[in-house]
């Protein structure tokens, strides 16, 4: 998984400056200056702020910069503050409920990982009240967020697909299929005059240019 954009790491340490004073950034300051001009321990630390960060979405970072500290956040407070801890038996029922509402392109997620664990969970979702089930849901959502974590799955919730109709269950309105009718009717009705098939309407029947001149 690729670290979070320098950009980011940047504009994290800007607001956080910007908050705290330069009480955050002597929190990494060496002293020493690199060859880019930077001071080297804040380089380094951006570095590993960039690859902890990894994976993490947008909106996770602004939950994050908008979050209150007590004390002087370091990255394990700040990733925490992105990804706070989860009440399962909420996320339980929200998966339930967005499970319903996704039938009807309605849906909406506070996380991708309550999503994915109600795809891991699958059918028991609905078979199972969360005291009886409750165990297994904490395992798919431990497993999901793994997943994530190495790039396995999307950290967003993915579109849902519109269903087809299988044959013969296809439901139209009278002018619709009259307009259809119409149609096949246009293409029954014209002759291919240079090619070898004549189609007549009345008997739908098919004669080839040689039977013709037989």
């Amino acid at each position: 998984m690729n670290p979070l954009p320098s950009s980011w790491i940047d504009e994290i340490f800007k607001r956080f400056h910007g908050r705290f004073g330069n009480r955050f950034f002597a929190e990494y300051s060496l002293g020493r200056v690199g060859a880019d001009g930077q001071d080297q321990g804040i380089t380094n630390a951006k570095n590993v702020w960039a690859d902890e960060l990894a994976g993490f979405t947008p909106e996770e970072i602004k939950r994050g910069l908008s979050a209150q500290y007590e004390f002087l956040p370091d990255c394990d407070k700040f990733k925490l503050a992105c990804r706070p801890t989860i009440d399962l038996e909420q996320a339980f029922c929200e998966a339930v409920d967005q499970m319903h509402r996704r039938k009807e392109g309605k849906d909406e997620w506070s996380s991708p990982l309550i999503y994915w664990a109600a795809v891991e969970l699958g059918n028991d979702l609905n078979n199972y009240p969360y005291q009886s089930i409750k165990g297994r849901w904490k395992s798919a959502y431990e497993k999901v967020k793994g997943k994530i974590s190495e790039g396995k799955l999307p950290n967003e919730v993915p579109k849902k697909l519109t269903s087809i109709s299988p044959p013969g269950k296809t439901t139209i309105s009278r002018e619709e299929a009259a307009k259809r009718m119409a149609e096949v009717r246009e293409i029954l009705n014209k002759k291919v005059i240079n090619g070898s098939l004549e189609v007549n309407e009345a008997d739908c029947s098919i004669k080839t240019n040689e039977s013709k001149k037989a």
